[in-house]
């Protein structure tokens, strides 16, 4: 019969137990009565076994194959329940065998292969038991009844029963040792694993502490910028400071060069126009002269050397006159008439003379244009910068007649400067005096007490001169401080003239007006 019928036939090998279910000893095998099985359960469309007659053994065992599966074609179908035989007095209640001696010889055992349960008929309503316990049973056992699938009764061996039963525990045993064997490589694999990952983790671990030291040095480094950060910022917003200071700075240069630069150009375009003016006067008097010279060959042709002499004369005082007006020229003009009467003596022999020819002066004269020019040029700037320094007011004039003009005025405008810088030292020092005493009364200042600067000591004299100095660092001297009263016109000058002849009596003789000494 298979194990798979019997209960407890997949547990483990059954332990070497001295007692049984009845707490007898186990006897031998063959010895006295031997137990009788009863099939009480078999499926009927299970195939039938061949009926074998002889002796039962383990021969016997490899015959039994496992049931059939039900399948969808074939539903498998319960069986009626079978009548249990009655219980015996010697009837082992754990097990699945009865003691008893049986009258019937030894027949061939015959187990349908669709046979699904044994059970003890004397013990029908308790459970099988362990292994252990049916193969004690079995084996205190002298008999064995087993019925077939007609009914017929029969008996067997225990190792019919229990060879395939050792078998499966062998090959289970076989199969555990193999398991175990896995598992010991399978724990090794995971010691090694375990191992390597151990390490792993160390490594990383000390890998860890380093990454964290760094990055404690790095924090420490970090914590360190972040406290120079407000000190940074402080620069920072100083160096902005300073920066926007020095583009307002830039700005203002640039605004200056800006305008310093169209003063270069108006100047430069000025010189221009002087140079070409300039060049235009050499131009033209080198073509006066030319014709001069050449309408006085002709006269010299015609009227002989007398006309000769005269215009030399002529040209000679025009020559002296250049002289004595830009004496600056004279070098110049003496080695361009030595240069001259060398070239001559080279080419006619003529000798030197204490006298100038006609045209050693219009070598001297030509050797002055060059310096008259820069003279007359540098004359002009100074001109062009004197008339807005007297005149701040007026325009410049552009042209040679209208500077001149200008500075044939310049002599009287200077005096005007003078009183001009004479009204405002006065207008200061009377604002130095109302400053402290408001009190004093300025119709008395209209005079000067007689007398009073000889009776003055020469330490006061000094201490009110430098005291005069100091407050004449106060007046605006660019500023031209008008006269209040004009002077008058000519018939009203005389007239105050002649009455500047009629004596006055001094104001300080007794006069209540006169300021306080």
């Amino acid at each position: 019969m298979p194990p798979s019928t019997g209960a407890g036939a997949g547990s483990s090998a059954p332990p070497a137990t001295g007692t049984g279910a009845g707490g007898a000893a186990p006897p031998t095998i063959g010895a006295g009565a031997r137990p009788s099985v009863v099939v009480l359960d078999e499926s009927p469309e299970a195939p039938q076994a061949p009926e074998t007659t002889g002796p039962a053994g383990p021969s016997a065992a490899p015959g039994a194959t496992p049931p059939p599966q039900p399948t969808t074609e074939e539903p498998a179908r319960q069986e009626p329940a079978r009548d249990e035989p009655a219980r015996t007095e010697g009837a082992d209640s754990r097990a699945l065998v009865r003691t008893g001696t049986s009258s019937v010889s030894p027949q061939g055992l015959h187990v349908a292969k669709g046979a699904l349960l044994l059970q003890v008929p004397s013990a029908s309503d308790s459970s099988l038991g362990s292994a252990a316990t049916m193969e004690q049973a079995w084996l205190r056992a002298d008999s064995y009844e087993v019925t077939s699938r007609e009914g017929t009764l029969g008996q067997a061996s225990v190792e019919m029963f229990f060879s395939s039963l050792q078998a499966d525990l062998k090959a289970r045993a076989a199969e555990a040792a193999a398991n175990v064997a896995k598992v010991e490589e399978a724990g090794k694999a995971v010691a090694d694993r375990r191992t390597a990952l151990y390490n792993r983790a160390v490594t990383h671990y000390h890998k860890a502490k380093l990454d964290r030291a760094a990055l404690a040095r790095e924090l420490e480094a970090a914590k360190a910028d972040a406290a120079r950060v407000p000190q940074l910022e402080s620069d920072l917003r100083v160096v902005r400071a300073q920066c926007i200071t020095s583009e307002e700075a830039n700005r203002a240069a640039a605004a200056k060069l800006q305008v310093a630069d169209g003063e270069l150009k108006r100047l430069r375009q000025l010189e221009a126009n002087h140079l070409k003016e300039l060049a235009a006067l050499k131009k033209d008097g080198e073509e006066k002269l030319a014709e001069l010279s050449r309408r006085l060959d002709e006269v010299e042709e015609v009227h002989g050397g007398g006309y000769r002499q005269a215009r030399t004369e002529g040209i000679g005082a025009l020559d002296r006159g250049l002289s004595a007006a830009f004496p600056e020229t004279q070098d110049a003009a003496l080695a361009a008439v030595g240069v001259e009467r060398e070239s001559r003596r080279q080419a006619t022999g003529e000798g030197s003379s204490e006298y100038f020819s006609m045209e050693d002066h219009l070598a001297s004269m030509s050797a002055r244009i060059e310096p008259i020019t820069k003279l007359g040029w540098e004359l002009r700037k100074a001109a062009e910068e004197l008339v807005p320094m007297l005149w701040p007011e007026e325009a410049v004039p552009q042209d040679i007649s209208g500077l001149i003009a200008a500075m044939e005025r310049a002599p009287d405008r200077f005096l005007d400067w003078k009183e001009s810088a004479t009204r405002a030292g006065a207008d200061m020092a009377l604002s130095f005096v109302l400053s402290w005493y408001n009190e004093v009364d300025l119709g008395q200042l209209e005079f000067r007490r007689a007398g009073a600067e000889d009776k003055l000591p020469a330490d006061l004299k000094a201490a009110r001169l430098a005291r005069a100095s100091t407050i004449a660092e106060f007046v605006d001297k660019t500023l031209f401080v008008a006269d209040p009263n004009p002077p008058p016109s000519d018939g009203e000058y005389m007239d105050d003239e002649e009455a500047e002849d009629v004596p006055e009596d001094d104001p300080a003789a007794g006069s209540a007006d006169a300021p306080p000494a």
